[in-house]
């Protein structure tokens, strides 16, 4: 049997979390008003302005629920709700946080000590816009934890009841709603384990992502679902952070970085391929800038060969400029095992966010 790795990195953790104040870890990236919140989103979306993983990660081990809690307030503080003063905001953020940080999470799983510490961490990221019912399931809550938790090992537990009250919440809200009666009833058997095959390629992948912080390794995997489609054209990784990991935090530009240090993905070198995401109007305003004149009649695939035929040093030099990566081709088979292994654990982390936290509201 193949040993995945779980999260093994805490030194890195360790040396990130140095600050202990929230404000110091954020480092001046966030807003004036609100330090905390992203500069590229409207305050009011509560999008922190990193990946807060690691230093939560800390806290979550510690027990510290007053700094959960004034996390979780920094980043509702823009949008907190409608009803309470400032002082009862904070106060229910802090009672969520210690809701999170007692949640019976071993109640419906079981893994490691560090899977459980991601875990419990995950939960503090989607608590800034989730609720833990079963109306999170139609969100993509479950493809964020999937994402995250990849490298670990669990095993389900009581199984039967979980897709019990699943099926149970579906039944009631579909008898009031048409769009749950579309939801098709679950037998236990179509819960697939969230326990990645022994497979070595994508064993290789899962140790790469298992170096990274949460919002780090969802923008990783991100890249990867990408990457590991038919069609694989190079991109930014920028481009390829979905906002629904960016609103969990992410610093974009440092976890470009990170994941380029992993190796997964490298800077793009395949002049075809990264054409093909070229629009039929890119190609032409690049050529009169070049200085050529195609025929208006020209398609695409002929516009592209004259680009690549008569300016490959400056498309080069463009494609170097422009930071756009390529999967690392010795991590194609792993990319495409992580994708299918992420489809297929998606249903149970809709299941167990909804029904087996321990913290359903």
């Amino acid at each position: 049997m193949i040993e995945l790795q779980t999260f093994a990195t805490d030194s890195l953790v360790l040396t990130e979390s140095d600050s202990t104040d929230i404000l110091g870890f954020a480092d001046g990236q966030g807003l004036p008003d609100f330090p905390c919140l992203s500069r590229t989103h409207s305050p009011s979306s509560c999008v922190p302005c990193t990946d807060f993983s690691p230093w939560l990660r800390q806290r979550v081990r510690w027990g510290d629920v007053d700094a959960v809690g004034e996390y979780l307030w920094r980043v509702r503080q823009a949008n907190p709700g409608v009803g309470d003063s400032v002082e009862q905001f904070r106060q229910h953020y802090r009672a969520l946080a210690g809701m999170i940080l007692a949640a019976p999470l071993t109640q419906h799983l079981a893994g490691s000590e560090e899977a459980m510490l991601d875990l419990r961490t995950a939960l503090v990221l989607l608590a800034v816009h989730e609720g833990f019912s079963g109306f999170i399931m139609t969100g993509e809550a479950p493809e964020f934890v999937a994402a995250v938790m990849s490298p670990h090992r669990f095993s389900l537990l009581h199984l039967q009841g979980l897709v019990k009250r699943r099926n149970s919440f579906v039944a009631h809200m579909g008898r009031e709603m048409s769009y749950w009666a579309g939801w098709a009833r679950l037998g236990a058997d179509a819960v697939a384990p969230v326990d990645p095959p022994d497979e070595r390629d994508l064993h290789e992948v899962l140790g790469r992502l298992a170096t990274l912080p949460l919002g780090v390794r969802a923008h990783a995997a991100d890249a990867l679902r990408h990457f590991s489609a038919e069609t694989r054209v190079p991109r930014t990784l920028a481009s390829l952070s979905r906002y629904e990991t960016r609103k969990r935090g992410l610093d974009v530009t440092d976890s470009t970085r990170r994941i380029l240090e992993t190796g997964l993905v490298v800077p793009a070198t395949d002049l075809d391929a990264w054409l093909a995401g070229w629009t039929r109007r890119d190609l032409l305003a690049f050529l009169a800038q070049a200085g050529l004149r195609p025929r208006n009649s020209w398609g695409k695939e002929r516009l592209a060969e004259m680009a690549h035929t008569e300016c490959e040093e400056l498309l080069r030099g463009r494609l170097a400029e422009s930071g756009a990566v390529e999967l690392a081709p010795q991590y194609l088979t792993g990319a495409r095992r992580l994708r299918e292994y992420l489809d297929s654990a998606r249903e149970t982390w809709r299941v167990w966010l909804g029904f087996g936290t321990g913290l359903e509201m």
